[in-house]
């Protein structure tokens, strides 16, 4: 009789230690698998069932690539659009529902880089006015997002700017800008698709913006730089010559 009353007491105790324990396990799980990556993956596939039918609308790329966006805004002269996916092979890479406003009213974008297996580059338009336009680069490796990084917009399609063969892209940061006799700095950068990627040509951003400006500096438009007016019609005119180029 003693022998059934202690089973009666210590099972359910067994059964609540038992449930506590593997409570602190899963807690102890989550708080370990708490890193950016994983973030950034429970994030892109978590809300993919509760906010497909936001979706308006759905771009196919090459290479298997797929961008489904919403919540969109029609501004007249042009559309954004602040929920985005980017997919490869019905997988999910890449998911944004922040204030990031995407735009696809430039035929040149967006633009998927094979690099090899397994391996690609895309690059998608981002509305950032009043400021202008930025490009965001995904970098996809397997299927796996390893990094995002900004470019700015091109100016034109991709042509041989240096009459070395190859094919480069151009552009810059933010729109020129006069002030009576001065501008700031805004130089032009030039990048060459590589077997690793979209690649900034440090040599012929620094030799062009060397003849535009008199002197290299540096990568960024800056208004802590001041040059003479004249360095905006010099950089107009190279402007023109890049556009002229694709022709």
């Amino acid at each position: 009789m003693k022998t059934n009353i202690l089973a009666v007491i210590i099972l359910p105790l067994l059964i609540l230690l038992s449930c506590s324990t593997q409570k602190s396990k899963e807690e102890e799980i989550s708080v370990q698998g708490d890193s950016t990556n994983v973030v950034e993956q429970d994030m892109a596939v978590e809300p993919v069932s509760s906010m497909a039918s936001n979706y308006q609308k759905t771009k196919k790329l090459d290479n298997g690539f797929e961008i489904q966006v919403g919540d969109e805004e029609d501004y007249e002269k042009f559309k954004t659009y602040t929920l985005f996916k980017l997919s490869h092979n019905g997988s999910v890479i890449y998911m944004d529902s922040s204030l990031t406003e995407y735009e696809f009213g430039d035929k040149k974008y967006p633009i998927v880089f094979p690099l090899g297996r397994h391996k690609f580059e895309v690059l998608v338009e981002v509305n950032d006015r009043p400021n202008k336009n930025y490009l965001k680069l995904f970098r996809i490796e397997s299927n796996k997002l390893i990094a995002v990084e900004q470019l700015p917009t091109f100016i034109s399609y991709p042509s041989d700017l240096d009459s070395d063969g190859e094919i480069e892209y151009a552009g810059f940061w933010d729109y020129p800008q006069v002030s009576g006799d001065e501008t700031a700095y805004n130089p032009i950068l030039y990048y060459q698709l590589t077997d690793d990627g979209l690649k900034l040509d440090s040599t012929l951003t620094i030799e062009k913006n060397t003849v535009i400006y008199g002197k290299f500096s540096g990568y960024k438009f800056t208004e802590a730089v001041i040059v003479p007016t004249s360095t905006f019609q010099a950089h107009e005119a190279e402007v023109k010559r890049i556009e002229a180029k694709r022709k």
